[in-house]
């Protein structure tokens, strides 16, 4: 964003009497790209460009967006940010952040990724679909093969001395696999993610996409029961994810965390560790400040099984007198300010997978959960969940298994883990970013025949 933009801005801003004003500046590229038996189905490109106002006038934060950078416009932003201010209510003290402190270096941007051709990105998503379609006669067809990628830079200025900006783009693929045996048909996805064409793999994506389709031929119910349950790596993940909005601090201010005075205490079995870490090499939501310019840092929320901290903006931990865990969050340049976790890591275990799956004379491995929106109470922690996965006999992984529902309470679960594999992976299927290793649940209830 051009600096006399910016300029403009805050002059208007003084003239109306903000004490203190900030500028949140977005731009976005976004490519998709959709293949159909060989064909192109969609392709779509799109641009975006938006400019939200912050300002601070007795005492209560004005805000604004616009999408236009004309005089009109920025007189007009500055004119509704003001008309905010006298419709706000609420007595909670407002901050700007002064661009204090020390700010991480952080390179989400490879510029090799502009370099590729659509046509190339095309014959990309044509060698999966080919090599899916090779791998075993049980696959059919597929349901699609899509691509896609997006560059964003951000910049936040203040009157305060902040100035920060980022900017970052990756890329996607993923492959949707149909097999059909028997007049039994299952489906199967697989997916890899970049920044760089090169480093995403058609035969990963293929390989897991048939994989996990014929995995999951021949699936029948079990008996219902209270079982050990193994969730596969990405899978917990997923589970995981679902409850992260009881670390937010302003949810526990507000009673609607289970957390609420749970600082210091066991939440979880000693094994596991819970980490937010906005510095991670390779993270999708890596970052060196947060959306109110704070400078991010890594953190334990669960360590060793003990609650460490909640997260938190620059409001929420004022209250709590403390200073920000830099998670201040905005879902657009149109967005106000809330909160969430950046990249969420649980480490290894020191176990094998196998040594998860040992000992258990029959248990259920959990590879797919649904319905995690519908199906949780995230204050409660209960769950009911269909999913899928594989028997657990003797020690070893046999038939596939459908048709079942798993349930219980998300707070007994993390305190019932048993052990934890060495097999970490990240998800793009969840709400966050998230890493996670398989781990052994003492026991479920699962409904099923």
């Amino acid at each position: 964003m051009h600096s006399d933009w910016i300029e403009k801005i805050f002059k208007l801003g003084a003239n109306k009497g903000f004490s203190a004003q900030e500028v949140y500046y977005l731009s976005g590229k976004n490519l998709v790209l959709s293949l159909y038996e060989g064909e192109v189905e969609r392709f779509s490109s799109s641009e975006t460009l938006g400019v939200s106002y912050r300002g601070i006038k007795d005492g209560k934060m004005g805000y604004a967006y616009t999408e236009r950078m004309d005089d009109d416009s920025l007189k007009q932003l500055i004119e509704q940010a003001d008309s905010n201010v006298e419709i706000i209510e609420s007595d909670d003290e407002v901050f700007l952040y002064d661009g204090k402190g020390t700010y991480r270096e952080i390179n989400r941007f490879n510029p090799k990724l502009n370099t590729r051709t659509v046509e190339e990105k095309i014959a990309f998503l044509k060698s999966v679909e080919k090599l899916a379609l090779e791998k075993d006669a049980r696959i059919k067809r597929l349901s699609g093969t899509n691509y896609a990628e997006s560059e964003t830079v951000r910049r936040i200025v203040n009157t305060l001395g902040l100035d920060v900006e980022s900017r970052a783009n990756l890329c996607y693929a993923y492959t949707i696999c149909v097999a059909e045996d028997g007049g039994d048909t299952r489906t199967g996805i697989g997916y890899d993610v970049s920044n760089d064409l090169a480093d995403l793999s058609a035969e990963k994506i293929a390989q897991d996409a048939v994989l996990e389709a014929i995995g999951k031929l021949g699936a029948k119910s079990v008996k219902s029961g209270n079982y050990p349950v193994v969730f596969r790596n990405e899978t917990f993940g997923e589970l995981l994810s679902a409850f992260t909005g009881i670390f937010d601090a302003e949810r526990v201010q507000k009673n609607l965390s289970p957390l609420k005075n749970k600082l210091g205490e066991t939440i979880a079995a000693v094994e596991f560790t819970l980490i937010d870490d906005p510095h991670l090499e390779g993270g999708l939501s890596s970052g060196g400040f947060d959306a109110e310019g704070v400078p991010t840092a890594p953190k334990a929320i669960i360590e060793n099984g003990v609650l460490k901290t909640y997260l938190h903006n620059l409001k929420t931990a004022h209250k709590d007198g403390i200073p920000s865990t830099g998670n201040a969050s905005k879902g657009s340049y149109k967005g106000t300010v809330g909160i969430s976790p950046s990249n969420l890591v649980v480490p290894n275990g020191k176990s094998s997978f196998d040594a998860l799956l040992k000992d258990t004379d029959f248990g259920i491995y959990i590879d797919n959960v649904q319905g995690l929106h519908a199906g949780l109470n995230t204050i409660s922690g209960d769950f009911s969940l269909q999913c899928s996965g594989r028997a657990v006999e003797n020690g070893r992984l046999t038939y596939p298994v459908s048709q079942i529902t798993v349930s219980g309470n998300f707070f007994e679960m993390l305190r019932q883990i048993e052990c934890i594999a060495d097999d970490q992976k990240f998800t793009i299927m969840a709400a966050d970013y998230i890493g996670t290793p398989s781990v052994r649940i003492k026991g479920l209830t699962v409904s099923g025949e």
